[in-house]
């Protein structure tokens, strides 16, 4: 790899002649160590005078350019050639015991020696990581992320810096090493990313909606007049200006200030913005990242913090439209106006406390470099810095601003006045822009309606294939009209496309309408989607009406496309959503847009799935709902994982087997009750296998090579034996069987999902995917109509001939049926003799988890108890275990529980996490004992409850000292003394306790 490549005159910037490859595993400049810093010296020298293309050789050394930082390799070594390592290789008496790593090594920190001795101790840099998204600061901090070196070393070099990078990119001496040479202009080595915007990404000529700056002349001299000072002109500056001010109740205030030779500077301070509520202490945060003592800013902090965001935000500005900001002003009479805004010094430098800053360079609106950065950093829009309160709401950027929009409600003198106002303006209302520009950047530009109907359609297609938040951010895939596809839990794309105000809405509405007969050209006529269901009114509870509900816009077309559903949800929302008027694109999978138990909640359906269980195995002779076990997730805190629950119920010519699991989730499967069941289970492992993908292994693990217990059939895979198999992504590594059946379907958190096999039946074509997904084929309205999915299911139900014939096959008596309903027990009394499972279907209705748990703690049944007790507590803040129901505290419910076992521990724990006193409760020890003395006299040796006390001691806060029995001994006298009601020693509890007080 060492290179002859000559000198090439050092001024060439044309690539060198043909490398001489020597077949080397390293690189070394073709001169000497000594040579380095003069190297350097001229290299800069020729970058200050000579332009370099992108490629360009100087003294030997190949090099590139690239947004105006120059790269060049000064050493390097690259294990993969050298050949010295291969077996076998004869040794290389010349080399080092290192070999070239060890030659590489010793060049390159011989780089950095002379380097320092000839220009000092360098500046030494981490990459710096800032902002809500963590992204490099400046350009030197995103070269060392991309190429993942840790540190560089910088000299400045007067205009151009000299940065050397050093590193190994993994063990020293065995890796690949890496130096190389960056050379960058001082501003771009001390700034961050904004140094390296051009000129034109300042420009923003839509940021006022089209209007001309005489029109916004006028509206600020209108609502000065009205609500101000009206307007005041500038002195002692070396520009003739007139400034223009609004100040609302809330703090919001809005400086224009117009030249006369047609420029303009307008400064906005709104106190609720994102940049004022957190730019700031991201600031601090980004400066403090490295610093063990980073706690919350102090307020003089945050003050500099924002002084410091706001002198960045203004440079940039035109120093002489700056010098007019806190320039003295007078109003018409020549009297000293004040200033609405406020000022504090940095520095010796007058900064106006302000959340934005724009300004009309008498052609373009423009914002500054810095303020775009800040925005990057911190994901802020323009209105996050104040411009829609500020700005384009009070002055009503894109609509129009006569005396009727003024004055609609106004009292009749209130509009007198402003009358007056309005005839005495001395700049004439202009002509109304486009309507294009009327909603400035709040519609997709440089796009037709037909191109982004055809993008929308590419989305729909690549989503089978593809995740919108894996694709390279280059990807314009999942884009509609330039606005990103976001995507929310899988499910659903969403983006909104437009955006308007109530007083531009009819150009939305129009622009909209164009979109929408796009979609019609090409998709066809569409459904109409609600959010609520038709018949019921009831709230569709799905990811698409929840998008819908969120912006109070509550119906939409729909088309599908692709096998997806594409809405166009748009219009103006109910003023109560303080949501502005909208369009939004959203794509939905084809179970994301009904809800296929139409509203009705897990546990009901779970309660009713129960019933109709026991029915069936009481008249029919079906098995009983039972429970399966499972690889599931343990309840938090503990590593019980409880069971699930299963059974089957008939939906007239259809069977669909149920599970139910403890953390609300649960799997659906349908299969034909007649002789198409047979061919069902004939059909091939492999397509059982994809009708099951994308159920989540845990709820697999419910079916896969499981005994069906006569549930449903089973397909068994060939050469299920062979330990070498392929394994089947998504399954089970381990699956040699699964059930036969046709339709798969299972609960997440939210909503029930049909399985990724189920969707990929529709995916090519327009038409409509419930007619596979949710037809009487797969036994969906079969099963509607026996679970009463949206409706009620009562006794009355249960016992009508209609509904047993069909389910049943046998008559059920009323009395039969509410006998099933009343077996499902009290929610108390299930919880203080009953199974988890049990519990679960009785918690429709159940008061809070508090009243509950003291019933849990007391069940007598050590597994039953300490599964109801932690899935009652599994979130331990929505659960205040401090509250006492009686006299005894949860704590004393679990020590008086005769079962009481070590195991109990982390129940134990858990209380303890949720509030729960360890000491005797609100009575004090004359209602109830006090835990410890509970412990002591329980009749068993000391060490089956050792780990009990332990954790009081540590985590229960305990005064030892204190009365804890009523004759007013403490808990240490009690134990001291030895008299219990049982023959067993607490010498073990004694010693515990002894320890714990002197501590």
């Amino acid at each position: 790899m060492t290179e002859d490549t000559g000198t090439n005159g050092g001024t060439g910037d044309t690539s060198a002649d043909d490398d001489d490859d020597d077949g080397l595993p390293i690189f070394e400049p073709p001169f000497g160590l000594d040579d380095v810093p003069g190297f350097c010296e001229r290299l800069v020298d020729h970058l200050i005078s000579t332009e370099t293309g992108e490629e360009f050789t100087f003294e030997g050394v190949e090099g590139e350019q690239a947004q105006g930082v120059w790269i060049l390799p000064l050493g390097g070594y690259d294990p993969k050639e050298d050949r010295t390592l291969t077996e076998g290789a004869p040794a290389d008496r010349e080399l080092p015991p290192g070999g070239y790593a060890e030659v590489a090594d010793t060049w390159a920190q011989g780089v950095r020696r002379v380097l320092r001795v000839s220009w000092g101790t360098p500046l030494v840099r981490t990459p710096k990581l800032v902002g809500v998204s963590m992204e490099p600061e400046g350009i030197l901090d995103y070269l060392m992320v991309a190429v993942r070196i840790e540190e560089a070393e910088m000299w400045d070099r007067g205009a151009l810096c000299c940065v050397l990078l050093t590193s190994w990119d993994g063990e020293p001496l065995t890796s690949m090493l890496r130096q190389i040479l960056v050379v960058m202009p001082r501003e771009y080595a001390f700034g961050g990313m904004a140094v390296l915007a051009d000129d034109e990404i300042t420009v923003h000529d839509l940021l006022m909606h089209g209007e001309h700056l005489t029109e916004l002349r006028r509206r600020a001299w209108l609502m000065s007049a009205l609500a101000g000072q009206g307007e005041v002109r500038v002195r002692d500056t070396a520009l003739e200006a007139s400034r223009f001010s609004l100040r609302a109740r809330n703090g919001t205030t809005t400086v224009w200030t117009f030249t006369d030779d047609g420029r303009a500077l307008v400064l906005m301070q709104d106190p609720q913005s994102d940049f004022v509520s957190s730019a700031a202490e991201q600031l601090i945060a980004d400066q403090l990242a490295e610093a063990e003592h980073a706690d919350e800013p102090f307020e003089d902090q945050l003050e500099e913090a924002q002084l410091i965001l706001i002198a960045r935000m203004l440079d940039g500005v035109p120093e002489d439209l700056r010098e007019l900001i806190a320039a003295r002003t007078e109003n018409g009479r020549g009297e000293p106006a004040e200033h609405e805004l406020e000022f504090r010094m940095l520095g010796d430098q007058p900064l106006p406390l302000i959340s934005g800053a724009v300004w009309f360079d008498g052609e373009h609106w423009r914002v500054t470099r810095s303020l775009l950065e800040i925005g990057s950093l911190n994901d802020f829009g323009m209105d996050d810095f104040g411009f829609a309160e500020a700005v384009r709401k009070p002055y009503r950027l894109g609509g129009s601003f006569t005396l009727e929009d003024f004055s609609g409600r106004a009292s009749e003198d209130r509009r007198a006045q402003i009358e007056q106002v309005f005839a005495a303006c001395p700049y004439p209302e202009q002509p109304r822009p486009s309507d294009a520009e009327r909603l400035g950047y709040g519609l997709p530009r440089d796009t037709t309606h037909a191109e982004m109907v055809l993008e929308i359609e590419q989305a729909t297609e690549k989503w089978w294939d593809f995740d919108p938040e894996q694709v390279d951010v280059q990807d314009r895939t999942f884009r509609v009209g330039g606005r990103e596809l976001r995507a929310m839990g899988g499910r659903v794309l969403r983006s909104v496309i437009a955006l308007a105000e109530p007083w531009s809405v009819d150009v939305l509405q129009a622009w909209v309408t164009e979109l929408s007969d796009a979609m019609e050209d090409r998709w066809g006529p569409a459904f109409e989607m609600q959010a609520r269901e038709p018949k019921t009114g009831m709230e569709r509870k799905t990811p698409v009406a929840r998008v819908m509900r969120a912006v109070g816009l509550m119906n939409a077309p729909m088309w599908w496309v692709n096998g997806h559903a594409v809405l166009l949800i748009a219009g103006a929302p109910d003023p109560s959503y303080a949501e502005e008027p909208q369009a939004i694109i959203v794509i939905g999978r084809a179970d994301a847009v009904i809800d296929l138990m139409r509203g009705t909640r897990t546990w009901e359906l779970r309660q009713r799935t129960r019933v109709i269980g026991a029915l069936a195995a009481q008249v029919a002779g079906e098995a009983a709902p039972h429970e399966i076990s499972w690889r599931g997730p343990s309840l938090a805190g503990s590593d019980l994982r409880p069971n699930a629950v299963r059974g089957r119920i008939r939906a007239d010519d259809h069977y669909w087997v149920w599970h139910f699991a403890h953390d609300g989730r649960g799997l659906l499967m349908s299969y034909p009750v007649d002789d198409t069941a047979a061919a069902v289970a004939r059909s091939s492992f492999e397509d059982q296998a994809e009708l099951f993908r994308g159920v989540p292994v845990d709820l697999l693990s419910l079916v896969t090579d499981r005994d069906p217990a006569g549930l449903y059939p089973v397909v068994t895979r060939p050469g299920g034996a062979d330990p070498d198999r392929p394994p089947i992504p998504g399954l089970l590594r381990t699956a040699t069987s699964l059930p036969a059946v046709q339709a798969v379907f299972w609960r997440d958190e939210s909503d029930w999902r049909a399985s990724t096999g189920m969707l990929q039946r529709v995916r090519t074509g327009t038409g409509n995917p419930f007619a596979t997904l949710y037809s009487d084929a797969t036994g969906v309205p079969q099963l509607q109509w026996v679970v009463g999915a949206g409706e009620s299911l009562t006794p009355d139900i249960l016992a009508d001939d209609r509904y047993s014939s069909v389910v049943f096959g046998n008559r059920v008596t009323l009395d039969e049926a509410e006998a099933a309903y009343a077996q499902l027990g009290d929610v108390h009394q299930v919880a203080l003799t009953g199974t988890l499972n049990q519990f679960l279907d009785t918690v429709l209705g159940m008061p809070a988890r508090r009243y509950v748990l003291d019933a849990a703690l007391a069940n007598p049944d050590p597994r039953n108890r300490r599964e109801l007790a932690m899935l009652l507590l599994e979130d331990v803040d929505d659960i205040d275990a401090s509250i006492q129901l009686s006299h005894l505290t949860p704590i004393n419910v679990l020590f008086e529980n005769p079962t009481l076992e070590a195991d109990d521990l982390l129940l134990l724990i858990r209380l303890l996490e949720a509030g729960a006193q360890a000491g005797p409760g609100l009575g004090g020890p004359s209602v109830a004992r006090h835990p410890l003395v509970q412990l002591a006299d329980r009749d068993a040796e000391e060490a089956e409850f050792e780990p009990l006390v332990h954790t009081l001691l540590m985590r229960g806060e305990l005064d030892l000292h204190a009365p804890a029995l009523p004759d007013g001994r403490s808990v240490l006298d009690y134990v001291e003394a030895g008299v219990f009601p049982h023959r067993y020693s607490r010498a073990g509890l004694l010693a515990q306790l002894r320890e714990a007080a002197a501590a």
